[in-house]
């Protein structure tokens, strides 16, 4: 692991990028320039928070009960799933959503210019993942920091066979009430429900959750937005080369869930950018694929 002196003087830019320690030790990096403020664990390659500088609320919901320790994944921000997303799909005893959440990622490069910040982390496959995985992989992910978000998720492959993965990232959205939030964009999308063995249903309107809410939506489009009616603001989505958004919620489930109060899932709502279950990915020898998406705030009356 890279040690913060090592990433202060070759990746730290002033005040606005300062690697620290964050919670159990975990390395943290912290962005603070005139566009926005954010924050991004190296542990899972995670962000935690982002809040552009126009905006009174951090765009993600991170738990305050939130479990910081090895094995386990950070609940809120943007935990990535990968390289299968939910169960393990081998049925092999390996955790949900894969291992890429669980490991610490490599700093390998940041760029500061007109207040904006680009970071790049990197994990590739070592013996430690053949145990959980046998692919030969090169995964980066880049974060561009400004009065708007983007982040890019690029697997490439290094090995001689194809590999398929399916992956997701799996923002928590910070909500002011989720009984005043409601998700535009996918009506008459079909969706898997998981909450009904995986039956396929057709999204009528507006999503509206008023329960707990499990969907893989299939042939999702490009953009859609959530509009949060008790924080007066609006968040636009968009996302390439991903084929599903997922929502989720867990309503009161969230009791059951020993890094979340039992009253949070008011507080948040996810909506991931995804390739998964019939959607999962094949990758050839020698090329990649990258899936990205860009969020962006603004007020509403």
């Amino acid at each position: 692991m890279q040690d913060l002196d090592t990433l202060n003087r070759i990746f730290g830019r002033d005040t606005q990028v300062v690697f620290s320690n964050g919670p159990s030790g975990m390395p943290n990096i912290e962005i603070n320039t005139s566009k926005a403020s954010s924050k991004i664990a190296l542990y899972g390659g995670q962000m935690l928070s982002y809040k552009a500088a126009n905006s009174e609320h951090d765009l993600f919901y991170l738990s305050e009960q939130a479990i910081y320790q090895q094995g386990k994944a950070i609940r809120g921000g943007v935990p990535l799933c990968w390289p299968w997303f939910g169960d393990d799909p081998g049925h092999l005893g390996r955790q949900a959503h894969g291992f890429a959440r669980n490991l610490i990622w490599t700093v390998l490069d940041c760029q500061l210019h007109n207040e904006i910040v680009e970071i790049t982390l990197g994990l590739e496959s070592t013996a430690t993942s053949k145990q959980w995985w046998p692919a030969e992989f090169r995964l980066r992910k880049k974060f561009v920091i400004s009065n708007k978000l983007k982040i890019s998720l690029t697997t490439e492959n290094k090995g001689d066979i194809p590999f398929s993965i399916s992956s997701a990232l799996h923002s928590y959205f910070k909500v002011g009430d989720i009984a005043k939030t409601k998700i535009v964009g996918l009506d008459g999308v079909a969706y898997l429900d998981k909450t009904l063995a995986f039956s396929k249903h057709a999204q009528i309107g507006d999503i509206t959750p008023e329960e707990e809410t499990d969907r893989v939506y299939l042939d999702a489009p490009k953009q859609v937005q959530i509009i949060d009616n008790e924080l007066k603001r609006k968040i636009e989505i968009k996302q390439s080369e991903a084929a599903n958004i997922v929502v989720w919620n867990p309503w009161t489930r969230a009791a059951l869930l020993k890094d979340m109060s039992a009253d949070d899932y008011q507080r948040f709502i996810c909506v991931e950018t995804a390739n998964a279950i019939a959607n999962s990915v094949i990758i050839a020898p020698g090329t990649a694929h990258q899936m990205q998406v860009t969020y962006i705030t603004s007020n509403i009356d």
